[in-house]
């Protein structure tokens, strides 16, 4: 599960990281088009010489960027490839154009253009820590370095200036590289939230999910016992009525099934268990402990019974026979925990208790019923559940004998 999820993680950071590539492609694209069209204006439209003679640079790297962006869009190669545009397309025509620009200037505006240059380089490395590569990183701050160096010393920055732009470019490196590292944190943090957050909400219902992710409830426990109330129910006659059914109308039924019974477990504050054939096993009482557990039960069995009622309904409006289920629900203390191999566990509960509800299932066939509680539910309930009392029964499996009840409704 680990290894799965490990892998979904680098999955979803690589289609981010293609995502980002694509977008900064765009970014580029539209921005050197901004660049040449304000140059062309100022230049020819303003007559300002200090823009012109750079149409040639402008247009190569205008045409480089569309050929990168119709790419980034269409091969996965080529757009992997272009991680590396900013140190090997971006600095190099940058520095060609301030170089250029610099040229006929004099020394406070040659400074000012190695300044506007550092401004440049640091844009870049900014950048790059999108592509989450720490090598992309690299070869951009070693590039940018080497040609701010080169561009301080043609355009006479004075020789401090360049050492505290060289410093303040690694600077900016460190400082991109650790807002990358934390964003990868941040991303798998979230990914982890919402594994988390899904796995419980297949098993709890909404409400019990909600608190225990907002808890940090550790589910994982070795096991700790509790007192719970635990309800199987089945479909009655189901082996009879699957036989004449085709496979995927049986995986139809079933999940139509399921789908209400668990709708009814997740309503009253249970916990799905499993699915066990065509019946479930649900639980109430963890892993949140709470004092109505037995009354959430014997609700979630009555709303079970009118979620059957209005599917027969529908069933009936389709041709189809009506169903019938059994319900069976007890008491007791229950061990709670994560049971299983390493590789494959499974949050449950196990014990007597379970064994009994089970059991008591079973029994609602003996006495015509179609939802039977026992003795230790009774005793639990707070509301004023109409109970009639069915008789006194031996368990398979048991030497003591126990007393069950219907119930009616509220």
């Amino acid at each position: 599960m680990l290894k799965k999820t490990v892998e979904s993680l680098a999955r979803e950071l690589e289609t981010e990281r293609l995502g980002n590539i694509r977008r900064l492609a765009l970014i580029r694209l539209c921005t050197v088009g901004a660049f040449f069209l304000l140059h062309l204006i100022l230049g020819w439209g303003f007559s300002m010489s200090s823009f012109r003679g750079k149409e040639v640079i402008f247009t190569s790297y205008l045409l480089v960027s569309g050929l990168l962006w119709l790419a980034s869009k269409r091969n996965k190669s080529i757009r992997n490839a272009s991680t590396y545009a900013i140190p090997l397309l971006d600095l190099p025509f940058t520095f060609m154009i301030l170089a250029q620009w610099a040229e006929g200037k004099g020394v406070q505006g040659q400074i000012a253009t190695g300044l506007i240059g550092l401004s440049f380089m640091l844009f870049f490395i900014n950048l790059s820590g999108f592509y989450f590569s720490t090598l992309q990183s690299i070869t951009t701050a070693s590039m940018a370095v080497v040609l701010t160096v080169i561009l301080h010393f043609e355009t006479r920055v004075p020789p401090d200036s360049r050492i505290v732009a060289v410093l303040l470019l690694l600077a900016a490196v460190v400082s991109t590289h650790i807002k990358a590292s934390r964003l990868h944190v941040l991303v798998k943090r979230s990914f982890d939230e919402h594994m988390r957050l899904e796995k419980l909400t297949r098993y709890f219902s909404p409400s019990v999910a909600q608190l225990l992710q907002s808890s940090q409830a550790d589910i994982h426990q070795n096991g700790r016992e509790l007192d719970v109330t635990v309800l199987f129910a089945d479909i009655r006659d189901f082996t009879k009525m699957s036989s004449t059914l085709a496979g995927k109308d049986v995986v139809k039924l079933l999940n139509e099934v399921h789908e209400h019974l668990v709708k009814c477990i997740f309503e009253t504050g249970g916990t799905l268990d499993k699915y066990i054939g065509d019946g479930v096993m649900a639980y109430f009482g963890a892993p949140v402990a709470n004092q109505l557990h037995a009354d959430q039960a014997v609700n979630c069995a009555l709303k079970m019974r009118a979620a059957i009622g209005e599917l027969n309904v529908l069933r009936a409006s389709r041709g189809e026979e009506p169903l019938r289920v059994g319900i069976g629900i007890h008491s007791g203390l229950a061990v709670v925990g994560d049971v299983g191999a390493k590789f494959r566990r499974e949050f449950t509960v196990i014990g007597d208790t379970v064994n009994t509800a089970s059991r008591i299932e079973s029994l609602t066939k003996k006495h015509c019923v179609d939802i039977l509680a026992s003795e230790e539910v009774r005793a639990r309930l707070n509301s004023n559940s109409i109970l009639t009392f069915q008789g006194e029964d031996v368990l398979r499996g048991k030497n003591s004998s126990i007393r069950t009840y219907a119930i009616a409704g509220v």
